[in-house]
């Protein structure tokens, strides 16, 4: 099972930083080989009530991740 390299995640983004902006970089780590190694990642904005439920639909989430670096 892939292993985060640090956790928590969390970060302050700035309203006046460029778009393209790198906030966060994320790195794991999996002990397989080959492709049983291949990660990808992604993000998914969560409901602010719970913070459990995925929000569907086009909601302006304002951010993006490369899904092979992270």
């Amino acid at each position: 099972a892939p292993i985060f390299v640090s956790t928590p995640f969390q970060a302050t983004v700035l309203e006046n930083v460029p778009l393209g902006y790198s906030v966060l970089h994320i790195q794991a780590v999996d002990a397989d080989s080959g492709e049983n190694a291949r990660l990808e990642y992604k993000l998914i904005e969560m409901a602010p009530s719970t913070g459990s439920a995925p929000v569907t639909g086009d909601s302006g989430f304002p951010f993006q991740i490369n899904n092979s670096t992270g």
